[in-house]
């Protein structure tokens, strides 16, 4: 038994030695990465008209953010990019209201109205992607902030550069 906690103590201590050494766990792929993709749970098409109008926004301040901060080239296509990084504007519940008319083999034309709703956590989020294993996959990065998407502070985008430039540093 007595063992058995001494290899605890000492496991625990080199942990917290790695911790304090400057321990990163964002791959080196991030460092080395130079397309990032800025896309949303609705798609990158920024005319997708199911896109919430707060997300349409957050993905042109994140790139706005990328451009500044010229660590990384924009990619508008999965496959040209390295990294992908997904916003969402927080809200509770928001709703795109609009008309939808169906043109097609049925004897009778469909016509109703299409309600669009995103409902969710009221903080912004961005959470970094492989663009390898697309965003069904674990994220490499995530956060979520109230405000965090909000000009001209971006405090996500600002948390993202600090872990990136952390992990640079990390032989």
């Amino acid at each position: 038994m007595r063992r058995c906690v001494w290899r605890f103590l000492l496991l625990f201590s080199l942990a917290g030695f790695a911790f304090a050494r400057g321990y990163n766990p964002l791959p080196k792929l991030v460092v080395h990465a130079r397309y990032v993709l800025v896309t949303t749970y609705a798609g990158d098409d920024l005319t997708n008209p199911h896109m919430m109008p707060d997300d349409r926004q957050a993905v042109l301040d994140v790139q706005d953010a990328i451009k500044k901060w010229g660590r990384y080239a924009l990619a508008y296509r999965t496959q040209d990019a390295d990294l992908i990084l997904l916003v969402r504007k927080g809200h509770i519940v928001e709703a795109l209201p609009g008309m939808r008319v169906g043109v097609g083999s049925s004897t009778k034309p469909s016509v109703g109205a299409e309600v669009p709703t995103d409902a969710g956590d009221p903080r912004d989020m961005l959470a970094l992607y492989d663009a390898a294993n697309g965003i069904d996959s674990a994220p490499l990065w995530r956060d979520s902030e109230k405000g965090g998407l909000t000009p001209p502070q971006m405090s996500l985008v600002q948390d993202l550069r600090k872990a990136v430039d952390a992990a640079a540093k990390v032989p």
